[in-house]
């Protein structure tokens, strides 16, 4: 079974939703997919990174005192879902965005929101939520958002995903959990600063070659406030071969991956199999 991925790479204007949303319509506005097929857009697409302090960014159209974000969150989050639906009815296919989530504060003092990938089916409907396991403590954000607590994988057109977000890259051990789980394309989107960019590159595709999956890793670009992001949205194979591959520019990276291909592989060089139970590892 092939499928067809279009990762949505794109410049997003912090704490402007509506402008963000308009800028997602138009660079998927020419996507004829064929089906099945998987448009991803990058992390928090519609504000950009979210800290205690990005709300009040200068520009943002936003602003909530501190009593009133959580409503106006929950109105982001509401207004992202009904958008993600309404993309995958247009183009008649699957799509994958992140958006925020209300939720009661969190026992380690942050404010209980959630970063939450969520994955809609062709027809609208809302088909999986996976929310971030590692938030990103260096930059602030594990004090807005709670650790999700759920390591997901959704099976759809004959494919087991795996959605995850961002900082999530960088710790293996979620991904050899979806692995386990049979897990064929492991999904990866970010705000991914161009200071790291070499880390984007060679942790997306050691993901791939260690899980013998593919890996598609959809960044933004442009800047926010003053940190630059230098896309390079990827698409890689379960050999960590480049399938397709993004500049740093705006634009949808396109690419097609077969499910066949995937399980190939795993039984011409079954490295899997010699994997330790997770008890073994345990420090």
């Amino acid at each position: 079974m092939a499928m067809d991925i279009h990762l949505v790479q794109m410049a997003i204007a912090r704490g402007k939703p509506d402008f963000n949303r308009a800028k997602a319509t138009a660079l998927t506005a020419n996507i004829k997919p064929a089906k099945p097929a998987l448009i991803v857009l990058p992390e928090l697409f519609s504000t950009g990174f979210l800290d205690e302090s990005a709300l009040q960014s200068d520009g943002a159209d936003l602003n909530p005192t501190a009593s009133e974000t959580a409503t106006v969150l929950a109105g982001v989050a509401r207004e992202d879902r009904a958008f993600l639906s309404a993309l995958a009815r247009k183009h008649g296919c699957w799509v994958a965005g992140t958006t925020v989530e209300a939720g009661p504060p969190g026992a380690d003092g942050n404010a209980g929101y959630r970063n939450m990938s969520v994955l809609f089916a062709p027809d609208g409907s809302e088909s999986a939520v996976y929310r971030k396991v590692h938030p990103f403590s260096y930059g602030g954000e594990d004090r807005l958002f709670s650790k999700g607590n759920e390591v997901v994988t959704v099976d759809f057109e004959g494919w087991t995903v795996q959605p995850t977000i961002c900082y999530d890259l960088r710790f293996p051990e979620l991904y050899r959990a979806g692995s386990q789980r049979g897990a064929h394309l492991i999904l990866v989107q970010a705000n991914w600063p161009q200071a790291r960019q070499a880390h984007w590159e060679t942790l997306l595709r050691a993901r791939a070659i260690e899980n013998q999956a593919f890996v598609a890793g959809v960044n933004c670009t442009g800047t926010q406030d003053s940190l630059a992001f230098a896309g390079g949205s990827v698409i890689h194979n379960p050999k960590g071969e480049t399938v397709a591959q993004g500049d740093a520019s705006e634009g949808v990276v396109h690419g097609r991956i077969e499910l066949e291909a995937c399980k190939q592989w795993r039984k011409q060089f079954p490295a899997l199999r010699d994997r330790m139970p997770f008890d073994f590892y345990r420090i």
